[in-house]
């Protein structure tokens, strides 16, 4: 796709990026981390809107942008950047891929600044589909079979659900603000009835519920019924 005069691959749902875009829309600029970034599609996008944009990949060949400087690093290694230089990190389809959420999560907290905003997208292993699916298959997607010692496998190795994303990112320091979906998944509104006892059953739970299972986040319409991605916003305390 061409953006900015500039024509893209991408590997994540094609939403995500103009989602991303959307919410910083109006926020002050800064310096900003792209990582993983791919071809460099959202890294041009923030650039064209005023950020200082970093790029990092563990594979740094297909990056399109001579503009932006890139750095190869990876996900479950210690970031090549000093501590609290980042105003914003963006972190798009990244935390499924990584060995040590935990670990990532904490590099991201530790090169953003005190009060720097995280945006990630991960795929929503909390929509009423995937529990459902859960439930017959015993697993939320297909395995990835092991492919061998020493190489990086970049397939879905950690798929977390919301609560124990949310949890990841608290460990971090890092605490969620808003939650959107990247795209409406239609195809849950047949489970509508199923998806009403949810809601019925987290108020009935009050505030046991939302203290010991974050039941009013996990059991939320956004992510119950939202689409295959999820957009987290999560600013460093």
């Amino acid at each position: 796709m061409l953006i900015h005069g500039r024509e893209f691959q991408i590997a994540s749902l094609d939403e995500i990026h103009f989602k991303i875009v959307e919410l910083v829309k109006g926020k002050k600029t800064g310096r900003a981390l792209d990582f993983p970034a791919g071809t460099g599609r959202l890294s041009w996008m923030l650039h064209n809107e005023g950020f200082a944009v970093t790029a990092a990949d563990i594979g740094i060949d297909s990056f399109r942008n001579p503009e932006i400087p890139i750095f190869q690093g990876d996900l479950d290694g210690v970031f090549p950047f000093d501590d609290a230089y980042f105003d914003y990190a963006f972190c798009i389809e990244g935390p499924e891929h990584v060995e040590n959420m935990y670990h990532t999560f904490r590099e991201f907290s530790r090169v953003l600044k005190k009060g720097g905003l995280m945006m990630m997208s991960y795929p929503n292993y909390s929509h009423l589909e995937a529990r459902l699916r859960n439930v017959f298959y015993g697993i939320l997607e297909p395995v990835e079979p092991y492919t061998g010692a020493g190489h990086k496998n970049n397939g879905h190795i950690n798929r977390p659900a919301f609560a124990l994303l949310k949890m990841a990112l608290n460990y971090a320091g890092l605490e969620i603000e808003s939650v959107v979906s990247a795209k409406t998944k239609r195809s849950q509104l047949v489970l509508l009835p199923v998806a009403l006892a949810i809601f019925l059953f987290t108020k009935i739970k009050g505030q046991k519920g939302r203290t010991k299972y974050w039941l009013h986040e996990s059991n939320s319409w956004n992510v119950l019924m939202g689409g295959n991605s999820l957009i987290v916003s999560a600013r460093k305390k």
